[in-house]
């Protein structure tokens, strides 16, 4: 692990025989991503992508998957700028875009996020139709159902803040200075 990074910050990605590459957003595992697409996992070839070290690790490939699983990284997250495009459409959560800022840059993007989160909820409130029969049980909190609901909108208003302090190589762990 990155002194700066942190484990989490992984793509896995899938090969399928038709040198077809396959990722899910937010993916802990192989499995998570062969359940998405209706894969079987032992046929695939495996890619785990380290966004905090820029390191592609193979666990099982093909030479020809292995270009895919190239091309792939290269294409969509290759690049500081790539990875800034991919993280805009909302690929990748909170913690994994905290991870890729310099220590001294993640809390105040934390903070912007969590004001994200509370208007999340507080529309979520507004709209008076609670989770719960009995009403809305997080008075005041942030309420991660509502963030569910949101999906791609919240980690898109979250990857907006982290873009305006990526954008900066200072800001930066070391890995994507540059």
């Amino acid at each position: 692990m990155d002194r700066e990074g942190s484990m989490d910050a992984t793509i896995y990605c899938l090969v399928d025989s038709n040198g077809r590459v396959h990722l899910k957003d937010g993916a802990r595992s192989y499995a998570d991503v062969a359940a998405t697409d209706g894969l079987n996992e032992s046929e695939c070839q495996q890619y785990r992508f380290d966004l905090a070290t820029r390191r592609l690790f193979t666990d099982r490939a093909t030479p020809s998957s292995g270009r895919a699983a190239e091309a792939f990284v290269a294409n969509e997250v290759g690049t500081p700028e790539r990875l800034i495009k991919f993280a805009g459409e909302g690929h990748l959560p909170k913690h994994v875009l905290a991870s890729l800022l310099s220590i001294e840059n993640r809390h105040a993007y934390l903070e912007a996020c969590a004001a994200i989160e509370k208007k999340f909820t507080e529309a979520c409130t507004a709209k008076n139709d609670p989770c719960l029969e009995s009403g809305c049980s997080l008075e005041g909190e942030v309420c991660l159902e509502a963030l569910t609901v949101a999906g791609a909108e919240y980690h898109q208003a979250c990857a907006a803040e982290w873009i305006a302090l990526f954008k900066r190589p200072t800001n930066r762990i070391d890995a994507w200075k540059n």
